[in-house]
């Protein structure tokens, strides 16, 4: 296959393989593997970094914290050859998370400022974000939740402009464990409720499938409704290609073989 080809094919698997993350489709780690050997057979090393790094947090969404240790320590290193600079912040970010996951909560805390520093330094909102919303996490574990709320303070304006809504809603998902922490019911309930309609996006199988879910079990946690939305309404989409994922040629995964 040509180079150009093949970066093109390489490109294309690791956002869908993001994008099935995102929705919780279960070809997500198929897809996003597929990516990855594309990367390494062609020996490009920043590719096959942004892949894993991909791995890494389909890994940690799974639960999944040492394949997900793995791959965000291996997209570290690869993000060496190159030396892009979203590579390093996008590692380190997995890096964070994972540590946050596992409670190793002080390699948690320079990971995640790292992140942030350098992300503000070259203006990439799209990392700033999530450090943030980790790093509200991570000051909730600490037992700080003035802290929690402030680091969010910063997350809500860039996140609705963005728009972002996955961001938005694992924000109001950590609000609402601010609120459940402090004792506020009441709070507690609307920030889940806010956290379940930005999760809902086109409406599912459309929809931020984690946030959603984390959402939905705050509610029932809280004894309150979900919110009654739209269902996702084909007809005002365009119909997709017809296009075989996983066809069974050199880049095939079994995906009777994978453990999620």
């Amino acid at each position: 296959m040509p180079r150009h080809e093949s970066k093109l094919l390489g490109w294309a698997l690791r956002s869908l393989g993001r994008l099935f993350s995102v929705t919780g489709e279960r070809l997500a780690r198929v897809v996003l593997l597929g990516a990855q050997f594309v990367a390494t057979e062609r020996r490009n090393m920043q590719s096959e970094g942004v892949a894993v790094a991909e791995l890494s947090e389909h890994a940690l969404r799974l639960g999944h914290t040492t394949d997900a240790a793995r791959w965000a320590d291996r997209a570290w290193k690869l993000a060496e050859n190159q030396r892009v600079e979203r590579d390093f912040i996008r590692a380190a970010l997995m890096q964070g998370c994972v540590a946050l996951r596992t409670r190793k909560l002080t390699r948690a805390d320079e990971r995640l400022h790292h992140v942030l520093t350098r992300a503000r330094a070259v203006d990439m909102v799209d990392m700033e974000l999530p450090a943030l919303i980790a790093l509200a996490e991570l000051a909730l574990v600490r037992g700080k939740s003035v802290d929690a709320r402030a680091r969010l303070e910063d997350v809500w304006e860039a996140a609705e402009r963005g728009p972002y809504p996955i961001y938005q809603a694992d924000a109001y998902n950590v609000f609402t464990d601010i609120a459940i922490a402090e004792g506020g019911k009441s709070a507690a309930i609307n920030a889940a409720t806010k956290a379940y309609n930005a999760a809902w996006c086109d409406g599912p199988p459309h929809a931020y499938y984690w946030g959603l879910e984390k959402a939905r079990a705050h509610l029932r946690a809280l004894g309150a409704p979900e919110p009654k939305l739209l269902p996702f309404d084909e007809s005002k989409f365009a119909p997709l290609l017809e296009v075989e994922i996983n066809p069974k040629d050199k880049y095939w995964v079994d995906p009777d073989k994978l453990d999620d």
